[in-house]
């Protein structure tokens, strides 16, 4: 019986690391993608910590944590395509992923940092907390339709519609979402480097594939003196 269990034991830990994504990210500022089961919950754990938050907007998944081993189940309830969640572990780190949902079979994660290349710079990423904060409760409140309405159009791409629609202000940082609708005939793909400029620290695009007349939510965060 020992046997059996030993064989099964490893025969599962072999599938789940064929299985796994491992996603390396070194700043809570940068977006990395990552495949999720539409139907099945999927394990998600930060590599060496454990995870402490896990956020994102309301009624996109549920979370379930596992507090013994640190990690947590992610499992989508809505039928978009894409959709941000924005991890925080037990020193305090962040980390932001955008979930591709898929039709295929329950999906392990595995976040790791790139490495801190000196002290000083580990004590720089520790001064930097209280911001790495305030950036990620900015979002968190874009997210979730917080903020003062606005009705801005702005210009941007031929064929599109770029109407910025909340504002948020937070202790120097300026949050802003804005609703992009693609207006021509043709599919548009976007890439959140393509919306970074000067003070820019965060960008997320809630579907960044959009066909002829979809819209999409995308949430913009920036220093502000």
């Amino acid at each position: 019986m020992k046997k059996i269990f030993l064989v099964s034991a490893l025969l599962l830990n072999s599938i789940q690391s064929q299985a796994a994504q491992v996603i390396y990210q070194g700043s809570p500022t940068e977006s990395t993608t990552a495949v999720v089961s539409r139907h099945e919950p999927n394990l998600v754990t930060v590599d060496g910590r454990k995870i402490r938050r896990i956020y994102g907007a309301e009624g996109l998944f549920t979370v379930k944590p596992e507090p013994d081993t640190g990690a947590a189940w992610i499992k989508p309830i809505s039928d978009k395509p894409m959709m941000s969640a924005y991890i925080t572990d037990e020193e305090g780190q962040h980390h932001k992923l955008l979930l591709k949902v898929e039709d295929v079979p329950a999906e392990t994660i595995i976040v790791k940092g790139r490495g801190v290349s000196s002290v000083s710079s580990l004590l720089m990423s520790k001064k930097n907390e209280p911001r790495n904060d305030d950036i990620l409760n900015t979002t968190i409140a874009l997210f979730n339709g917080d903020g003062d309405s606005k009705h801005d159009t702005i210009p941007l791409w031929k064929g599109t519609r770029f109407e910025l629609v909340k504002v948020v202000e937070l202790r120097g940082i300026r949050g802003e979402t804005y609703i992009l609708t693609n207006i021509s005939d043709n599919q548009i793909i976007m890439d959140e480097r393509e919306f970074y400029r000067n003070g820019v620290q965060s960008v997320t695009i809630e579907s960044s594939t959009l066909e002829a007349g979809q819209s999409t939510r995308i949430f913009i965060v920036s220093e502000v003196e």
